[in-house]
């Protein structure tokens, strides 16, 4: 059983996990540690009988960039056109400036393999990888802000996802689910509002 230390300590962490965007490429950990720390994440993060379909792809220095710099922009442009690419430029720019990417995949090949093994549950296990996923993001986001990174989550997949599978060649049942950019917090997130706990969480005896 956790103590009252630890359990203080990790809500502390999740408090101060937050939506960073100005970030620099200062280093913190090595790409190796930083590596080590993400394996950690992913490897802890529940999943639905336990199928451990969650993948990861971190991109360093030059991949890191291009996918900002050119993937995204490239994506961008081909769907809506030149005007979209230029309104967004600043923003992704701000992303290339960080030290990395986490990019968050789901292998569907295991997904369809528990509908065929569990047919009852069969419409549940899409929902239940993206449960996953999400699981193992939020636990790579407050390691890495415990670490001392800022952190935020993008959603470009849906018109990079098919490139991101041809130009580093991973395998065509890998269904992404968002891009972790980090690096390091040149300024603080600002204030967060709350509404009222009792709007959230209620309580039967």
């Amino acid at each position: 059983m956790a103590s009252q230390q630890l359990s203080t300590q990790f809500l502390k962490a999740i408090q101060n996990r937050r939506t960073v965007y100005h970030l620099s490429n200062k280093q913190i950990l090595s790409d190796a540690q930083l590596v080590q720390l993400v394996q950690q994440a992913v490897r802890e993060a529940p999943s639905s009988f336990n199928v451990q379909s969650t993948r990861v792809v971190v991109l360093f220095g030059k991949q890191h960039q291009n996918y900002w710099l050119k993937i995204v922009p490239d994506a961008l442009r081909a769907v809506s056109g030149e005007a979209a690419v230029e309104a967004s430029m600043d923003k992704l720019k701000g992303f290339a400036a960080g030290s990395g990417t986490v990019l968050f995949f789901e292998d569907m090949n295991l997904i369809k393999g528990q509908q065929e093994a569990f047919p009852t549950y069969a419409a549940n296990f899409p929902v239940w990888a993206k449960h996953a996923s999400g699981m193992a993001q939020a636990y790579t986001w407050v390691l890495l802000e415990a670490e001392g990174y800022g952190a935020s989550l993008q959603h470009y997949g849906s018109v990079t996802g098919e490139t991101l599978k041809r130009f580093y060649q991973l395998p065509e049942s890998y269904d992404i689910q968002g891009e972790m950019v980090f690096g390091f917090p040149e300024t603080p997130a600002g204030e967060k509002e709350y509404i009222p706990d009792e709007e959230r969480v209620i309580m039967f005896k």
